[in-house]
């Protein structure tokens, strides 16, 4: 069926050919965006009709405003948005009880009116009161009359107007749309003694709203922006190697409401269907710390965790959007090695960031309940024990975090603790060089 796509480029003359164009995109990472797209046009005096192509076809248009500034008094009296685009079967309805010429690739040629059509057959109106059945999967060409069939290529808003003069004017549309997306992504590259990480970041826009904008002003938006609707999530695209990554304009960060803005120093374009990265700032050298961690909802792995504080005196002191993090560590070759990766949450400055980069693999554990006792229907005493052997080089320090529910009263105690929250306690247990460390501790439990 070549002939029906060849027929959609002369069904549709759009409206936007010849305009100045202007774009700013706000991206926010809740899968919307903000589109303001300025263009120019002339509109003529009395009720007219001006549209605007290469819209996003993920529009809300509800949310659409338009700002008309020209000569003269402008009124828009109404406002449409068109999105049933053109497609080979909406074409066919269109041509029901028009002459059509088919062809089929056994050369059979038929000449008649288009009387119905299905996924498998096309029913055609012959001369001398005859009725034929075309199979669609034998047709090759169909040629069909030009008409109006009133279908469009591409998302676009139509707007009724009046006006009191015929003069140039400015159009500003203003539109929330789906499917525009970003998140943060960082590198963090451990130095050699575990006490310091060089952290750079990037950010992917994602834009997946079914339109292009071109040479746009892009700020982004990072904050839990409410909206009355279920979150739509999707899927990922292609990304880039960061290695291969030239350096990039840079985005400039500043308080907005109760969110952060970061607004890029120039102009880019943000294609359909793709991801773009930019550079949120160059690598920083940040102090940090490795802790080992044991957690009693978390199983007997010891996890490794890299924390440090995100504030000037460390090294860093910038709002950390929300995103994930990959952790490295050169080799004595030179080469970066891949150890873990993590997403962190927003992070304002001057709070701490920790990052769950793996499990220790030279450090065992074993967690027993040595001893139970029921002292009423509603206390119990229990002991627990927490063996550590630490196959390792080096020393380490476990912290050991234990949670406690109901109320409750450590009794006796192998090594001190802190009350982290009233259900949370957590130790601090030193285990020396390919040694051996318990902690035990018996705790009184009402509930």
């Amino acid at each position: 069926m070549r002939s029906v796509l060849a027929v959609v480029c002369c069904v549709c003359v759009l409206a936007s050919a010849g305009m100045c164009r202007e774009v700013r995109v706000t991206v926010y990472n809740s899968n919307i965006g903000v589109v303001r797209d300025s263009r120019s046009t002339t509109i003529e005096k009395g009720i007219s009709h001006i549209s605007m192509d290469e819209i996003a076809s993920r529009i809300d248009p509800t949310s659409v405003k338009l700002e008309i500034s020209g000569r003269g008094d402008i009124a828009v009296m109404e406002q449409n948005f068109e999105f049933d685009l053109l497609s080979p079967d909406k074409l066919l309805n269109k041509y029901l009880e028009h002459e059509v010429d088919i062809t089929t690739s056994e050369d059979v040629k038929y000449h008649g009116t288009l009387i119905g059509f299905d996924s498998r057959n096309l029913v055609l109106s012959l001369a001398g009161e005859r009725v034929a059945m075309v199979s669609r999967d034998k047709v090759t060409d169909i040629v069909l009359p030009a008409i109006d069939t009133g279908l469009i290529v591409k998302p676009t808003l139509f707007w009724t107007v009046n006006s009191s003069s015929s003069a140039r004017a400015d159009l500003e549309v203003a539109y929330i749309t789906e499917g525009m997306n970003w998140h943060a992504e960082y590198i963090a590259t451990i130095a050699e003694d575990d006490d310091e990480l060089e952290l750079a970041s990037w950010v992917s826009v994602e834009n997946r709203s079914g339109a292009t904008y071109p040479d746009a002003k892009l700020k982004l938006i990072a904050g839990d922006v409410h909206r009355v609707q279920d979150k739509v999530h999707i899927r990922g695209g292609r990304t880039m190697d960061y290695a291969e990554m030239a350096p990039q304009p840079m985005l400039e960060e500043k308080a907005f409401f109760e969110y952060h803005m970061y607004t890029l120093d120039s102009r880019t374009t943000l294609r359909d269907k793709e991801v773009k990265q930019i550079q949120l700032f160059p690598a920083k050298d940040v102090a940090a710390l490795k802790q080992y961690n044991l957690d009693s909802h978390k199983g007997e792995k010891v996890r490794v965790v890299m924390r440090f504080d995100n504030s000037e005196e460390s090294g860093l002191g910038v709002p950390l959007p929300e995103g994930k993090v990959r952790v490295f560590k050169a080799d004595v070759d030179g080469s970066l090695e891949f150890l873990g990766e993590d997403r962190i949450d927003h992070t304002p400055r001057d709070e701490e960031v920790k990052i769950y980069v793996g499990n220790a693999f030279d450090i065992v554990t074993e967690r027993v309940r040595t001893d139970f006792s029921k002292i009423s229907d509603r206390v119990v005493m229990e002991t627990f024990e927490i063996s550590v052997s630490n196959h390792k080089a080096e020393d380490v320090v476990l912290t050991i975090t234990e949670h406690i529910h109901g109320d409750w009263d450590v009794r006796r105690e192998s090594h001190p603790f802190e009350k982290l929250k009233s259900d949370t306690i957590e130790f601090q247990l030193p285990v020396e060089a390919d040694g051996e460390a318990v902690l035990t501790y018996t705790v009184r439990r009402k509930f």
